[in-house]
């Protein structure tokens, strides 16, 4: 008996130390908040502060924000995070979201409509941006398989297997208290807490802060060092992009990847049939940027990407909005944040209609 109550007087004041290490930086926003606690602040009209501090799960935070809806909005904005700064403002409603996720694939389009297909909240109008990368395979990543299982429903959906179809996995994006005390949790956080890091956020009713704001309606204002950042500096970055040979995920890229173009193509056809608006918008790139590569062979397939998303508009009868080319809608070097983002009051200007939908 003596010898248990040694033991326990050594491990209790380990598991303490250890769930509270858990708690406290709770890395995966776990335990202390989480993502659908996020998510009901966000329902509720607030802006959220300290995501990209906190290293955040966009993925995640999608799930809960779409999963805590009451019915879907009438304007979705899917895409990378060149369209992070489309908010509801532009289209004169406020049932709106912009569903953008940093480095989109086309398994992301395809997870994204998964859980709003799943969950019966496919919006009236679906913009998508389509940026040249999206059919790269050299430059897909692994950030989509947080929801795969949305984005495999949404694949045998598609691809014409009722069959096969099976539900998607319910993600739990609440709290998990099994992690208070898991050691593979405990070993993570504890390497934050020493560099001073942890999954801290808050709430405010301001449209921009010093920091990277999250809105309500899922849009982005970037923090002030980057509204404000000299045009010397954005051209000082692209030159050496330039000198370096880089366009952002458009390296190695020799084809139209055939699978993923098929993937997008059935994705529009199926959203087309459950009665949604859908609407393609061309993301611009700086002036520098896309002069290099209009000269540079290796990235000219961004061109041939913009001529086959104008073939495929008119063929599915959609509107395509936007350009790579950035003399469509006058963008200038002030008008970005950095080397491809453009900033949020020259965004709507970006979005003109190129080409209208058949009636």
């Amino acid at each position: 008996m003596k010898k248990w109550f040694i033991g326990a007087l050594f491990i209790l004041p380990l598991l303490l130390f250890i769930g509270f290490v858990n708690w406290y930086v709770d890395s995966y926003a776990l335990l202390r908040v989480t993502y659908d606690d996020i998510a009901g602040q966000m329902a509720a009209g607030k802006n959220v502060e300290g995501l990209e501090e906190s290293d955040y799960n966009d993925r995640n935070l999608l799930l809960a924000r779409i999963s805590g809806m009451e019915e879907a909005p009438q304007v979705m904005v899917l895409g990378s995070s060149r369209v992070y700064t489309f908010d509801h403002n532009m289209f004169d409603t406020t049932s709106f979201y912009n569903a953008g996720l940093s480095e989109a694939t086309v398994y992301d389009l395809l997870a994204v409509a998964g859980i709003l297909t799943a969950q019966g909240k496919l919006p009236d109008t679906m913009i998508i941006g389509v940026d040249p990368f999206l059919f790269n395979t050299s430059h897909d990543n692994e950030k989509w398989k947080e929801l795969k299982s949305y984005a495999d429903y949404m694949g045998q959906i598609i691809d014409g297997k009722p069959n096969e179809t099976t539900l998607p996995f319910s993600k739990n994006t609440g709290r998990d208290y099994r992690k208070m005390f898991s050691l593979e949790y405990f070993r993570y956080n504890v390497t934050l807490l020493f560099e001073n890091k942890r999954f801290a956020v808050s709430y405010t009713d301001d449209w921009e802060t010093e920091r990277y704001l999250k809105h309500s309606d899922g849009s982005v204002s970037y923090q002030r060092k980057l509204r404000e950042v000299a045009v010397s500096e954005v051209e000082e970055l692209t030159r050496q992009s330039i000198e370096e040979h880089v366009v952002y995920r458009m390296t190695d890229y020799h084809k139209i990847d055939e699978a993923h173009f098929a993937h997008f193509s059935r994705l529009i056809d199926y959203m087309q049939r459950a009665g949604v608006e859908v609407i393609l918008y061309l993301p611009p790139y700086s002036p520098m940027v896309y002069n290099y590569i209009e000269s540079e062979e290796a990235f000219r397939i961004a061109l041939h990407v913009e001529e086959k998303m104008k073939v495929l508009a008119m063929d599915k009868g959609v509107a395509l909005y936007g350009s790579y080319d950035p003399a469509g809608c006058g963008l200038e070097m002030m008008d970005l944040y950095d080397i491809y983002h453009v900033k949020a009051k020259k965004t709507a200007d970006t979005y003109y209609l190129v080409l209208p939908a058949k009636r």
